[in-house]
């Protein structure tokens, strides 16, 4: 099966997630343009297989038995060109860190706040990522996507973005970004700026998927497990952590069972059903 295709089977899933937990996959396939994945979406749907897409896996929480989807990496899908003034578009699999190198180099502004996250644009703007008080919808102008096989531009008009989320059901291909011309100097103290602050507040040098829940009812998650004195709380090698109590973080060998009982642990301490930021995938 998909033997047209790069691919590799019986994948070890901790090696494309952030948080490095997870057991193995049946397969992980990289289409190289939408020829492919069309190609590939036919045959699963012909073997009634079911499938993930997944971007750089910033995100996720693997299961830690067997995964039997079909994991779709679009990583491939990594072009990024001016189309006109202060307008680009960017391929799905593109990482947050090349696009920011990318802006910098042509002298647009816009997006600094994702300077530092290890997101794909794909992910980030499905799940409307945002940070420091902006997000992602507010700098699109269309998003070019794979429906029922035929590629289709929604209009950011056209789509519903609201808080971490959106109502976009289709494969993403790319994005087409509207920004501002600025100064290359002051793009890079802002990314710096950024990223400096992401470090000093977060457990950077440590494996996580980033915040583990949503706000909800002006609740600040984070705020919320802190006042309740679960820092540094831990299920086997997971820890709620202690420099920022939104993020669960594996300290080296955690399973996605402790991700999980400590996510129930919060709820049940806190009383809150928190609603998770993560994707949990079984």
């Amino acid at each position: 099966m998909f033997d047209k295709f790069e691919k590799i089977e019986n994948v070890n899933l901790k090696d494309y997630c952030t948080f490095k937990i997870g057991g193995n996959g049946k397969v992980i396939v990289f289409p190289r343009n939408v020829y492919e994945l069309k190609k590939i979406c036919k045959e699963c749907e012909e073997n009634n297989l079911q499938f993930f897409i997944l971007g750089n896996g910033s995100n996720v929480l693997f299961p830690d038995y067997y995964f039997d989807k079909v994991i779709l990496s679009l990583k491939k899908f990594d072009n990024i060109k001016i189309i006109r003034k202060n307008v680009v578009f960017v391929g799905a699999g593109v990482k947050l860190f090349v696009l920011n190198k990318f802006l910098l180099e042509n002298s647009l502004q816009g997006l600094e706040f994702s300077f530092g996250i290890p997101a794909s644009v794909g992910g980030f703007v499905c799940m409307n990522g945002g940070a420091f008080g902006d997000e992602v919808a507010n700098h699109i102008l269309r998003v070019k996507v794979l429906r029922d096989n035929k590629i289709i531009w929604l209009k950011r008009k056209e789509i519903d973005f609201s808080y971490r989320n959106s109502n976009i059901d289709d494969i993403i291909l790319g994005v087409e970004f509207k920004l501002k011309s600025e100064d290359k100097k002051l793009i890079a103290e802002k990314q710096q700026q950024y990223l400096l602050k992401r470090k000093e507040t977060q457990p950077y040098d440590k494996f996580s998927a980033g915040s583990v829940f949503k706000r909800q009812n002006n609740l600040i998650p984070a705020k919320v497990i802190d006042t309740f004195g679960l820092k540094g709380v831990k299920i086997g090698d997971a820890e709620i952590s202690r420099k920022h109590a939104g993020f669960i973080v594996n300290n080296g060998n955690a399973k996605a069972m402790d991700v999980l009982a400590l996510i129930k642990y919060i709820k049940l301490k806190t009383g809150i059903n928190f609603e998770e930021e993560i994707i949990i995938l079984k």
